[in-house]
């Protein structure tokens, strides 16, 4: 037990010194230390979950709400610091995805080795 979580250790080290994850905690640092980054993406954020309780509430979504999210996406696609923190964010989860495949593929055929 102690060796996987030892390599779980060391693997979580070269996640960190990955460019993709360094990368991800730059844009959102930069995010975060600019207040009106901040406050498009909490309105969006707010939208999103707004609409969400509608939907699982079965509550009808006015168009004014629909409105409100495409005004709102618009906002965030339109600041450079929140577009960089989503795509570095996208190649972030796809790293991520790429390693839990790999380790999914390893225990799998571990699995029908034994």
């Amino acid at each position: 037990m102690e060796e996987i979580i030892s390599e779980a250790k060391a693997l979580g080290q070269k996640i960190a010194e990955h460019p993709r994850m360094k990368e991800f905690m730059a844009a959102t640092r930069a995010v975060e230390q600019d207040s009106n980054a901040q406050a498009i993406l909490r309105k969006y954020q707010e939208q999103v979950q707004k609409i969400r309780e509608l939907e699982q509430t079965g509550k009808p979504i006015e168009v004014t709400d629909k409105q409100a999210l495409a005004d709102c996406e618009a906002e965030v696609a339109g600041n450079d610091l929140l577009k960089e923190m989503i795509r570095t964010q996208a190649d972030y989860v796809e790293l991520m995805q790429q390693i839990n495949s790999a380790i999914d593929e390893a225990a799998a055929t571990a699995q029908r080795q034994s």
